[in-house]
């Protein structure tokens, strides 16, 4: 059985528009308070766990929904000087670097506020504010050679304005010139209007894999998957961009299942469930066409049995991530030996795995 599977998985990534290797990624929070603490322990962790590349994720402050000036927080804000560091060192242990700047809120008006609802009382002045802060991490992330450049993640009311997006993506790919994507949330990702013009089609994918009603088995999360799978894959393939899933993760909490998205959620430590949650997301996305990398959200904090962030770190939902990543490696580096089938017989494999049951 499992050999029919990694067959079926390099056989789909055969035809698949991502010919790169599979970014089997991480995200790390630079958000110590600190500004010289070294993030170097957690990014041997995350290379230990078998990644391949890392999300660096540097959050970037507004008061509030209605507000034009974009800039560093004093406290939550890692400096410049943090993320080369954090870049270097993450260089050093062979991972690569997708940086991931995000926008908060220091004081949003009311509680569901946050930068997927934002509506700028001076357009214009947004856009100077924003569009500043981009080209500035864009010379950073050119100079330290990082591989993938996020342009932005979740603005929801903001990503259908092709024509700002445009003008901004054409300064940026003027001075870096790696790999660019956009993260759209996970219940607007389908009427986000910039794709086309960067990469990889990024989804924060938090989507909702149960009712709540007690601690889902491992099979009903993968049923559960499908639905949110096809419509991504079917997006992708009709835009022609390989799909990067920017975020994927659960807080180790009862009801994760139901709310992955819900970081205020203060239910009961469970630890099973956050596992069973990624051992459905392996089985239903091992080999998957068109899917370029996933990341987990996210390695930083203490962790451990105690913890009920989102962080798999010292939990056994870090296994699953090790297996998964595992499995992607061997198929990588299986591809270069596999024999150059006609495309037709390509297809036709692909059509026949993709109607089998999940893996």
């Amino acid at each position: 059985m499992a050999a029919r599977a990694l067959i079926g998985a390099l056989l789909l990534l055969a035809g698949s528009a991502a010919g790169a290797p599979f970014q089997r990624g991480v995200a790390l929070g630079l958000y110590s308070e600190d500004p010289h603490w070294s993030y170097a322990g957690l990014l041997r962790e995350i290379r230990d766990l078998g990644a391949s590349h890392v999300s660096l994720v540097v959050a970037y402050y507004q008061h509030d929904a209605t507000s034009t000036d974009i800039g560093p927080h004093p406290r939550f804000t890692a400096p410049d000087e943090a993320v080369v560091t954090a870049i270097r060192q993450a260089h050093r242990l062979g991972l690569q670097v997708m940086l991931f700047p995000i926008l908060r809120l220091s004081h949003p008006r009311t509680a569901g506020e946050w930068r997927g609802t934002l509506v700028p009382r001076d357009v214009d002045a947004w856009w100077h504010s924003y569009g500043r802060l981009l080209l500035h991490l864009s010379r950073l992330a050119a100079r330290e050679r990082v591989a993938v450049l996020s342009v932005g993640s979740e603005l929801s009311t903001l990503d259908g304005d092709r024509g700002r997006w445009q003008a901004l993506i054409r300064q940026v790919r003027a001075v870096f010139s790696g790999t660019l994507t956009y993260s759209g949330n996970w219940d607007h990702f389908e009427e986000v209007a910039i794709y086309d013009l960067v990469d990889l089609m990024g989804v924060c994918a938090y989507f909702a894999l149960s009712k709540g009603e007690g601690r889902p088995e491992v099979e009903d999360l993968i049923a559960a998957w499908q639905g949110p799978r096809e419509r991504m894959e079917r997006l992708a393939a009709r835009l022609g961009r390989p799909l990067l899933l920017t975020e994927v993760g659960y807080p180790s909490q009862a009801g994760a299942a139901a709310r992955p998205w819900d970081e205020r959620a203060q239910a009961p430590v469970d630890l099973e469930e956050q596992r069973r949650l990624y051992e459905a997301f392996r089985r239903v996305w091992l080999g998957v066409p068109h899917v370029s990398g996933a990341y987990f959200w996210n390695w930083f904090g203490w962790g451990g049995p105690a913890s009920p962030a989102y962080t798999p770190r010292g939990k056994p939902a870090a296994r699953e991530i090790q297996i998964f990543f595992h499995e992607i490696k061997k198929i990588d580096q299986m591809m270069p030996t596999l024999p150059q089938l006609p495309q037709k017989q390509l297809r036709s494999s692909r059509a026949r795995l993709t109607r089998s049951p999940p893996l």
